[in-house]
Order: structure tokens, then C-alpha cells, then sequence
């Protein structure tokens, strides 16, 4: 029985991956973090997390950082969090960065999970994979469907080694980046309080927390799922989430 179970978390220095690294590091893990941006002072401090730096969008470099992860023992769990940050070309650095780097990393460390460990590999997506995010271009969309897929063929393709591959679609969420952000929107907040079913928005520990299930014991039976946290929002049809932010909504409409 190895001393402490060994996670990876992909994109773990920002964001949801950042939450998910602490709720980690509180289990006990040994953790490698990867992430284009150094941590911040706080989480440089935290027991047992090792900080791999690298940019995705170049596989220059990424099979001897590979090798360096691996050293560190044989995995628990596999996380992907990361995305696209920065300018350039978005098409082929966005299929780069979500598709290209997830394969490798799951390529590589298939055969080199603990036996005795959860044996889980969840990625993060989006929205953008099932509808269309005016905000992003067509390579975030195209690269975060091809991630569901991409999913589900490893879930199958890896079931006989006793792997399990999950995807984690989240809404509207607020991160510890943009938590000051969001406070100052009090309207903004509200109307997201108004469309969402559950009544908020989501933060980045509901994402740590459904990616916790699907590395636990309980979703042991759970492979190539795509878990949706977003309070419901994507449960309502477009139509009825414009009358409920409309000002006419409530209003008899005559046709004419």
C-alpha cells in the first residue's frame, strides 16, 4: 500500500483546477499541478503539490515534462481543467491545448495508474460543446465537442485496464478570480439567480465537488458520463428563459 495516493491535475494553478488541487491536498494527496501561469503565493505553500510549468499549445517539451510527472509515483487520478489563454492562432492552439495535450497525457499514463488507487480520469468542458457561446470562436467550440468525445472513447478503450473516464460540464460559475467581480454586479448576479433553477451561481468548489464523486468510490460504475453542473440552466428552453428576463414578461401579448 503505497503512503499517499498520487493525483495529477492538468490546468490546476487557476480557476476550478485550483480548487480541485486544495481539495486534494486536504484528502492528503501528493499532488502535480501543471499549468501555463505560476501559483499564487498562497497555494506555493501548499503540503505535498509539486508545480510543473508548461504551455500546452507547443508540444515542444511536453514528453520530458511527462517523464518528470511520473517519476513521482504511480496515479490516483487524472484531471483536466485546462483551456485556452492568449492570443494567436485560437483554431489550432485550442485543439492543441484541450484535445491534443489531453490525449497524450492520457496515452502516457494509462498503464501507470496504482492498481490499488480510484483508477478515474475526469476532463472539464463546457457548454460550448452542446450549444453556441456567442463570446467564443469556432475552435473553443469544436475543440470542447471533440473533448466529450474524445471522452467517451477512452472510457471504452480503457475499461479493460480498469480506467474510468468522465467529462464535467459546468455553467455559469464564479471563480476566486472573478469573486470580486461578481460582488460588484449585484443586478447581473440577481438576473443569473432568476434563470438558474437552483437560484445562483455556481462556484468553482461545485466543480471540485462533482469532480470528486466521479473520482470517489460511489460513481465506481460511472464511465464516460458527461455530469452537467449548472443548476439546471440547461433544462429550460431559450423560449421561457427569454419571458422570464423580458419586461413584458407577465403580459397578455395581443396578435394582431
Amino acid at each position: 500500500m503505497r503512503n499517499k495516493p498520487h493525483s495529477v491535475v492538468v490546468g490546476g494553478t487557476r480557476g476550478h483546477g485550483r480548487a480541485w488541487v486544495r481539495a486534494l491536498c486536504a484528502k492528503g494527496h501528493k499532488v502535480s499541478v501543471l499549468g501555463r501561469r505560476a501559483p499564487s503565493d498562497t497555494d506555493r505553500g501548499l503540503p505535498g503539490v509539486r508545480f510543473f510549468r508548461a504551455d500546452l499549445s507547443k508540444p515542444t517539451g511536453l514528453q520530458s515534462l511527462l517523464t518528470k510527472i511520473a517519476k513521482h509515483g504511480p496515479l490516483d487520478t487524472l484531471a483536466f481543467f485546462q483551456r485556452l489563454r492568449g492570443a494567436g492562432d485560437s483554431w489550432d492552439a485550442e485543439l492543441a491545448v484541450t484535445l491534443t495535450a489531453t490525449n497524450r497525457f492520457i496515452e502516457f499514463f494509462k498503464r501507470r495508474f496504482a492498481k490499488d488507487g480510484a483508477r478515474a480520469i475526469v476532463a472539464v468542458g463546457s457548454a460550448g460543446a452542446a450549444f453556441v457561446a456567442a463570446e467564443q470562436p469556432a475552435g473553443y467550440h469544436v475543440a470542447k465537442a471533440g473533448l466529450k468525445q474524445l471522452v467517451r472513447y477512452h472510457a471504452v478503450a480503457l475499461a479493460p485496464l480498469g480506467l474510468r473516464v468522465n467529462l464535467v460540464s459546468p455553467g455559469a460559475m464564479i471563480k476566486e478570480e472573478s469573486a470580486a467581480f461578481w460582488a460588484s454586479q449585484k443586478k447581473l448576479t440577481e438576473l443569473y439567480g432568476k434563470v438558474i433553477p437552483r437560484g445562483r451561481m455556481g462556484t468553482s468548489k461545485d466543480v471540485a465537488g462533482a469532480v470528486d464523486f466521479l473520482c470517489g468510490p460511489h460513481a465506481a460504475f460511472v464511465t464516460g458520463q458527461d455530469l452537467v453542473v449548472d443548476g439546471g440552466l440547461s433544462l429550460l428552453w431559450q423560449e421561457s428563459l427569454a419571458r422570464q428576463v423580458s419586461p413584458l414578461a407577465g403580459r397578455r401579448v395581443t396578435r394582431k
